[in-house]
């Protein structure tokens, strides 16, 4: 490769016979591959060639990255600043701002000095919205108390390492807003949003000041809440859903307090009040999904608590549960066997390395597994995967799965 100058002196790359090959290509892909480009990097081609000088104005993403490149916030204050002053008012695929700074779990670690992050994005933020950007990623250690987003093109939003209060997290004015995850949050706010189709929130704190925060999403397809801390939300009505997994344990910090015995006096136990009834906070509206995934790392009592409310799984015709379903012998299994008439796959993780104390907790209520029952005559195939063969639960689960009427040939044991 070459350099050759023109009569004003500029210079073009060119390759041995020929242009520049990245010249010669459409407008429109060199601006898709361009937009994959830190910003910085994107704005340093202007150097490259005559042809380039201008190039990375309109290039439809704005991609952030870390602060210590730029020696310092300021740096990068100055720089994104002068960045949208001078592009081109083109439509934005992506906006992606990113901290190499990840937010400390330690309780310690004082959001209230973030505050002045989030002022000085912010103005980033509204140039994105209103260059009709359609994908907005966050990863910023940063305290947000008041936030509106207005949009009729933003598709997906991603938050990583952000504290929410207040109203921020209400998206009913975007209209067309399908995924939204929430990743390593403190999360003091409700969510809302009526276009919602897929909610993601991941090893996040889900505190309210008096009360569960709600998630209001009634056209939600898929919900995934994973290893979080704090209490569950209150989730509304989801008649669209058709995926769900709730995972327990793993969180940063603490664990799930949705259990009597968690020593919160805020804690409203794993029920609320629905006219004349109690509703599970979590189980109520996850009773309508069609595939379902409910685990814990260790703890085993809050699955069932919210069991005691009699959800009735109507449309669920898959089903995950790992080694919480042994609890107050077996309980939880049978009560799955009742109460899923449709049911076709059953799939049971178990650890067997979990002491049978531990799967052993006072209740009221039990399930004789001696008792036959029939159960959906849809299933087809229940799969045991475990450790070990040789565990006596192990039988004990074949015991109650024979005894209602699953038939040894639809069980598979991995």
């Amino acid at each position: 490769m070459s350099d050759r100058a023109d009569d004003e002196g500029n210079t073009d790359m060119v390759v041995a016979g020929g242009e520049d090959p990245i010249v010669a290509l459409p407008d429109d892909v060199r601006r898709y591959l361009m937009s994959f480009l830190p910003s910085r990097d994107a704005v340093r081609t202007c150097v490259l060639a005559k042809s380039w000088r201008t190039f990375w104005k309109s290039v439809p993403a704005l991609r952030i990255s870390d602060p210590e490149s730029f020696e310092g916030a300021h740096g990068l204050s100055t720089f994104v600043d002068e960045l949208i002053r001078l592009r081109d008012p083109v439509p934005l695929n992506v906006c992606d701002i990113s901290s190499a700074v990840h937010y400390d779990p330690d309780p310690s670690c004082d959001f209230d000095r973030r505050d002045g992050e989030f002022r000085r994005m912010e103005p980033w933020l509204k140039h994105a919205v209103s260059n009709r950007v359609q994908v907005l990623r966050v990863r910023f250690v940063c305290w947000v108390t008041n936030m509106t987003l207005v949009s009729s093109h933003l598709k997906r939003v991603e938050f990583y390492d952000v504290k929410f209060e207040g109203r921020c997290l209400d998206f009913s004015s975007c209209q067309v807003l399908e995924v939204l995850e929430l990743n390593n949050c403190q999360i003091f706010a409700n969510i809302s949003s009526k276009s919602l189709r897929h909610l993601k929130i991941d090893g996040s704190v889900l505190r309210g000041f008096y009360a569960r925060i709600r998630i209001f999403a009634p056209n939600l397809t898929s919900f995934q809440l994973v290893a979080f801390s704090g209490l569950a939300p209150f989730l509304e009505s989801m008649p669209s859903l058709v995926t769900a997994s709730v995972k327990l344990g793993g969180a940063y910090i603490g664990e799930c307090m949705d259990c009597c015995s968690c020593g919160n006096r805020s804690c409203e136990g794993c029920t609320v009040q629905t006219g004349n009834n109690d509703s599970s906070v979590v189980l109520k509206s996850l009773s309508g999904a069609m595939n379902l995934e409910l685990t814990t790392e260790d703890n085993m009592i809050v699955y069932r608590n919210y069991l005691k409310c009699y959800p009735f799984f109507g449309k669920l015709k898959t089903l995950l549960l790992n080694q919480w379903c042994m609890v107050d012998n077996f309980t939880v299994l049978v009560y799955f066997l009742h109460h899923s008439p449709i049911l076709e796959v059953l799939t049971l993780q178990l650890h067997f390395e979990t002491r049978e104390e531990q799967l052993v907790t006072e209740t009221d209520e039990s399930y004789n597994s001696s008792v036959p029952s029939i159960i959906s005559n849809h299933l087809k195939v229940v799969k045991i995967i475990c450790d070990t063969k040789e565990d006596a639960r192990l039988h004990h689960i074949l015991t109650i799965l024979c005894t209602h009427g699953v038939p040894s040939e639809q069980i598979d044991i991995q």
